[in-house]
């Protein structure tokens, strides 16, 4: 089976319009999956409104994401954030079991903070 497509979040909310308007019964382009994958592979026609995004999407990645469905990439912004809000919740598990969480989580919080006032950019790199 194949894998889920990595969208942006942009890519993702035209995908969301596009599918909450397949089925559509007399639109000639939301009638079903097939007249929706004809208009993306037609070079002559691109999405409008909150659909102009899925023209940046790939046509193979498109069709995999109106069939298989697809999932948001992380930014490393939100990954940061997503920290960030682990170590508020104290969430995150100090590896030395000597270490008290609740101060523990508070460095990191601080830690991380410190760089962004900082402007250090948080970057990520392929796995």
């Amino acid at each position: 089976m194949a894998q889920k497509v990595q969208l942006t979040t942009k890519q993702a909310k035209a995908m969301d319009s596009i599918k909450e308007r397949l089925g559509e019964k007399h639109s000639r382009v939301f009638k079903d999956l097939s007249t929706v994958i004809q208009f993306k592979l037609n070079e002559k026609f691109s999405f409008t409104a909150n659909r102009t995004e899925a023209d940046t999407i790939s046509d193979v990645d498109f069709i995999l994401a109106l069939t298989v469905g697809y999932e948001v990439a992380k930014t490393a912004e939100e990954i940061v954030d997503d920290i960030m809000v682990s170590a508020w919740n104290e969430g995150i598990e100090p590896k030395n079991p000597r270490l008290d969480t609740a101060s523990y989580n508070h460095g990191v919080r601080r830690g991380i903070l410190e760089l962004r006032d900082a402007g250090i950019q948080f970057t990520l790199k392929d796995k």
